[in-house]
């Protein structure tokens, strides 16, 4: 979900070397936090990892609880991870300082993941794209493995941070052929947008411009578009085509033109293909609209 942040460097990866390309990770993360090791074997693969032949990138969820056992962020367990806690406190103070929307709680964060990634990247065989860091992401390298060890190639390994189910629902990919997970998560990013809401991978669904998170878990998620277009199934929140064939016999014809105007434009900046079926929309409008012109 990060992008092909590691392009010149990381290459996709096959399906038969994801499970031993994750055990390795996991055992080095280990070995660079010792007293921590358990916690990385909380990371559960999710988006489109092993589904197909070959994924781009392997996206981790992890649990924001697993990182510390007493009060978050304290001291002892800090060093527990090689960050001095005077250096995270100093660090989170100038991020809360910059930070327009962030809560509290996310610049923390923000500034724990920017220093964890420090002792990792002294270990040497991982590499991070710490200017990419935010409150809930952490971008990585590693090389690839197969069943006879290391190879070669690297791969791109992202963090997801955050409450766990809700993780598994905002990154969760079931499409085939060209599309992928993004394609379904973008357009309810967008159906959330143009009622006034901001869809965040790993927190939920907020108010714009406040930090009043009002969804937290998929079903509160499935409620609120409820709310918003009328009765949705829960199969039709996980799939693409199921999401857009409910908008189409729900939302309003001027909601459904907001939505997908900004959903295309979500999709170019992200660089994703978009949807046959939006575009043979897009073509049969631009048809239409040929039709009417020479015709006048």
């Amino acid at each position: 979900m990060g992008g092909n942040i590691f392009k010149d460097f990381a290459c996709p990866i096959k399906r038969e070397n994801i499970r031993p390309t994750l055990s390795a990770y996991i055992k080095h993360l280990g070995i660079v936090f010792p007293k921590k090791a358990e916690v990385f074997k909380n990371f559960e693969p999710v988006g489109s990892v092993g589904k197909k032949d070959v994924s781009g990138d392997l996206d981790l969820a992890i649990d924001f609880s697993h990182f510390f056992i007493g009060e978050d962020f304290n001291e002892q367990e800090m060093k527990d991870y090689s960050i001095e806690f005077d250096e995270w406190t100093s660090l989170y103070k100038k991020i809360k300082n910059k930070a327009r929307t962030a809560t509290d709680n996310m610049c923390k964060w923000k500034a724990f993941l920017k220093l964890i990634a420090y002792p990792i990247v002294r270990e040497g065989m991982v590499h991070v794209a710490n200017k990419k860091t935010t409150n809930g992401n952490l971008f990585t390298m590693f090389p690839q493995y197969d069943k006879y060890g290391q190879t070669s190639k690297c791969v791109q390994i992202d963090w997801m941070v955050g409450n766990l189910s809700w993780l598994r629902f905002a990154y969760h990919s079931a499409e085939t052929g060209n599309l992928k997970g993004l394609h379904r998560t973008q357009l309810l990013v967008a159906m959330f947008s143009v009622k006034g809401y901001t869809f965040l991978h790993n927190k939920g669904v907020k108010e714009k411009g406040t930090n009043s998170y009002i969804v937290t878990t998929p079903e509160q998620a499935q409620e609120l578009i409820s709310n918003l277009y009328g009765q949705i199934k829960e199969q039709d929140i996980y799939e693409y085509k199921n999401l857009h064939s409910y908008l189409k016999s729900n939302a309003t014809s001027e909601d459904y033109s907001k939505i997908i105007e900004c959903y295309k434009r979500i999709l170019t900046i992200s660089k994703a293909k978009i949807p046959d079926d939006l575009q043979d929309e897009i073509d049969e409008n631009t048809r239409l609209t040929w039709t009417t012109t020479l015709g006048s």
